[in-house]
């Protein structure tokens, strides 16, 4: 898998050298879309995530629409109790598990400790919301969490793209995969480029 995954990062443009530490994404494209109120009213469910592969451009807008950075403060597109910004990203695609670092705008490659490839069921992405339980509390976390994902629900109306959110999560292998503990990891999201 290791062999497969150097190879499509190559393929999309990243260096497959930097794959070891942190892959960098493209600056996130901040304008364009439809306007709020139209993204609202298309703002829908869909179990139909298969599609293609999301460029890095893609991901780069779609984990910034997520909850990106968005000021020199560090404020980001979704809010946090306190401030807090404890909601972290997995990202799996069909290239592996990555963990997203909003500062950075970089993906780290996670390795490969359990099988991961029957949680995507042929979606895009799939993103893995976790937190970091010294920043905030479990309800808090929760709460930030429904922040995220609502952006997210957002950013794939405007884009045309399917997604749901999902309360049913095999915590426990994300847990090993992300080495947290299973009451650190609330939810996924899958997401279909269409």
């Amino acid at each position: 898998m290791k062999q497969y995954a150097i190879a499509t990062i190559a393929a999309l443009g990243l260096a497959a050298a930097a794959l070891a530490e942190n892959v960098r994404l493209p600056e996130p494209e901040k304008t364009g879309g439809l306007p709020l109120m139209e993204a609202l009213a298309k703002r829908a469910t869909s179990r139909r995530t298969q599609g293609q592969a999301p460029t890095p451009q893609q991901l780069a807008d779609l984990l910034w629409a997520a909850n990106g950075v968005t000021r020199p403060d560090g404020k980001r597109t979704a809010p946090s109790a306190m401030d807090k910004r404890e909601i972290e990203i997995a990202v799996l695609t069909a290239e592996g598990l990555y963990t997203w670092d909003p500062e950075a705008n970089a993906l780290a490659e996670t390795p490969a400790c359990v099988d991961l490839a029957p949680e995507l069921r042929g979606a895009s992405a799939l993103l893995v919301y976790h937190y970091n339980k010294a920043l905030q509390t479990r309800e808090g976390a929760l709460v930030d969490c429904g922040f995220v994902g609502q952006n997210v629900y957002l950013f794939c109306a405007s884009r045309g793209w399917n997604t749901v959110f999902l309360g049913t999560v095999d915590r426990a292998k994300f847990a090993v995969a992300l080495d947290r503990g299973e009451d650190e990891i609330l939810f996924a999201q899958r997401i279909g480029v269409r």
